[in-house]
């Protein structure tokens, strides 16, 4: 695989550790390469990626997640990754996080979310820690899923090295992925900033167990900062293992589920692109309208659609019942959630 000089550049540039910094020197040059005249640093690195079976996709390149580009105050420059980059789909993709002493009940919980996630041909994604983590990955390999394990520390570092093994399995049918460049270690300070990747590759994120200080909920709040869906499996008010779970549905912080049909069957981001590719030209065309307003009137929106009275009647009912649009008082309405 070949690197223009903007990808080395961005290649060095994943080596700066102060991510404000690094994203300014990012938005500062019209072209990535002008920020640097010896790409010395960046040819090595790519020589010892590639006797790894390890590429870089950078920031720059067209398999780069969009949303990423647009969501995250800190994209990272450059993502180094063993596996197949196309999984991340954000449509496709769900988060499934929870603590590393896992009980028997979050096994049984995580086991089968996981089984019914695999079974949709949705694309589990998760942190590769002991408990939870691990659990996702390995159900969602074992019923033949796809699966992506986003690390804290360079991809070249199997972590935790118990996990070798199944790092190694996931590169080979799923993808490891991470903004560190390799050889980078797992210190501790870098597994929150990876938790908000994990939940930004993702539509939505579900938490099967966790403790006050579990880390699962560090990515639950990113969750909830991308505005991405969240949701929590409930436990045992006697589970300190669950306590996590149960103050953020306390707190009205996410979805409280209790089957996997709960995530499978609702109005989820990978159900409303669905949606969207059905929709009808007079459907597309009335939410193109209603999209650049807080709330129109329904004389307004006859006149800017040209459909009838009747027409337009008889659309907007069948878009309510669907959740496309709301109807306010004043006969007056609006998009219900953006598509």
């Amino acid at each position: 695989m070949s690197y223009s000089d903007d990808d080395r550049a961005l290649i060095m540039l994943s080596f700066e550790t102060n991510a404000q910094r690094r994203t300014a020197l990012l938005r500062s040059a019209a072209r990535p390469r002008e920020l640097y005249g010896d790409y010395s640093h960046a040819d090595s690195m790519i020589a010892y990626m590639q006797a790894r079976g390890i590429y870089a996709v950078t920031y720059l390149d067209e398999r780069y997640p969009d949303h990423l580009r647009s969501l995250l105050a800190d994209p990272p420059v450059v993502l180094y990754c063993r596996g197949d980059v196309s999984l991340l789909d954000e449509s496709k993709c769900i988060a499934v996080v929870g603590t590393r002493n896992v009980t028997r009940y979050g096994k049984d919980v995580t086991t089968s979310f996981v089984r019914a996630f695999a079974d949709s041909g949705l694309t589990v994604v998760s942190g590769a820690a002991r408990g939870v983590d691990t659990l996702a990955h390995k159900t969602a390999l074992e019923c033949g899923g796809k699966t992506v394990a986003v690390l804290g520390c360079g991809v070249d570092i199997p972590y935790p090295s118990d996990n070798a093994a199944l790092i190694g399995e996931i590169a080979r049918k799923g993808l490891v992925v991470s903004e560190y460049p390799p050889g980078t270690p797992p210190h501790q300070f870098r597994f929150p900033e990876r938790n908000r990747l994990i939940s930004a590759f993702c539509w939505g994120v579900l938490v099967t167990e966790g403790g006050i200080k579990s880390g699962s909920l560090i990515t639950a709040d990113c969750a909830i900062e991308q505005g991405k869906e969240l949701f929590i499996v409930p436990g045992s008010i006697f589970s300190t293992s669950s306590a996590g779970c149960n103050a953020k549905i306390k707190e009205c912080q996410g979805a409280a589920v209790t089957t996997p049909d709960d995530i499978v069957g609702s109005a989820s981001r990978k159900d409303r692109e669905e949606l969207q590719v059905q929709l009808t030209i007079e459907q597309a065309r009335v939410l193109d309208i209603l999209s650049k307003e807080e709330s129109m009137h329904f004389s307004d929106l006859l006149q800017d659609s040209g459909l009838s009275i009747a027409e337009l009647s008889s659309l907007l009912s069948e878009m309510e019942i669907y959740g496309l649009v709301n109807k306010l008082s004043g006969n007056y309405y609006q998009v219900a959630r953006k598509l």
